[in-house]
């Protein structure tokens, strides 16, 4: 049986993605256009959560994802708080997910 991940190594995970997404976009908007300068490290963290990507029913996940990480624009580079903060709803948020999903793999 796989062993679970600490929370804190997710959230981490999780505001290491959030920096690194900052980066690239204050890049974009300098002009430095770079399509391919995501590291994707969503899915792990969903892997990691348990959540199944190959399962259908989770494919709003990674735009939901996006949208709720595309926040990290209005964060100042050194607020450290903020990030935490917004990680901390990002994991809080997938874990919601997770209980969802399986509720709805107990009924099927």
């Amino acid at each position: 049986m796989q062993k679970k991940t600490p929370k804190k190594v997710i959230i981490q995970l999780i505001k290491d993605d959030l920096r690194h997404q900052h980066t690239v976009l204050g890049l974009n908007l300098l002009g430095f256009d770079h399509e391919n300068g995501m590291l994707d490290i969503s899915r792990s963290v969903f892997s990691l959560m348990g959540l199944n990507l190959n399962d259908r029913r989770l494919d709003h996940l990674t735009d939901e994802y996006c949208d709720r990480a595309y926040h990290v624009t209005e964060i100042a580079f050194n607020d450290n708080e903020s990030f935490e903060r917004l990680a901390t709803e990002i994991y809080n948020w997938l874990a919601l997910e997770l209980k969802k999903y399986l509720k709805q793999l107990s009924k099927s």
